[in-house]
């Protein structure tokens, strides 16, 4: 077991989709790369997993405890899913850049959001654990 595989394990609920996030944008990075380096086969493999990603962000949602804030991520997770099946049709680099921004934020919405819930975000409930390894 590598040190990332150790680290998802170990990882609690609310690190896992700290950690989702930042896979993605290390993917959409790779992804843009990867075309301009012309290599689309690479490329597409980043994007496809980007989109896994979003689908188990999506997935992990719990649409009855969310209330709007589930609905509204729901929403956002399928418009960056559509867009990233577009960008990879396309291979457009501007809206893989427009994913990325989106997953920036949110990132950073969610490392405030768990500063201030502090260590309760230890205790979430462990069926909303994204099971995507992100070791991709």
């Amino acid at each position: 077991m590598d040190y990332t595989e150790q680290m998802v394990r170990t990882a609690s609920p609310a690190k896992l989709i700290e950690l989702l996030y930042v896979r993605a944008i290390e993917l959409l990075e790779q992804a843009g790369k990867s075309i301009d380096e012309r290599n689309f086969v690479e490329a597409n493999e980043a994007i496809t997993k980007c989109q896994d990603i979003i689908t188990e962000l999506n997935l992990s949602l719990d649409m009855q405890k969310g209330g709007e804030i589930a609905q509204n991520l729901r929403a956002l997770y399928n418009y960056m899913f559509r867009v990233l099946v577009d960008a990879n049709v396309k291979k457009d680099k501007k809206l893989l850049e427009e994913v990325r921004s989106l997953v920036s934020e949110l990132l950073e919405v969610w490392r405030e959001a768990m500063k201030k819930i502090g260590n309760t975000a230890n205790q979430l409930p462990d069926p909303n654990r994204p099971r995507l390894n992100v070791s991709l």
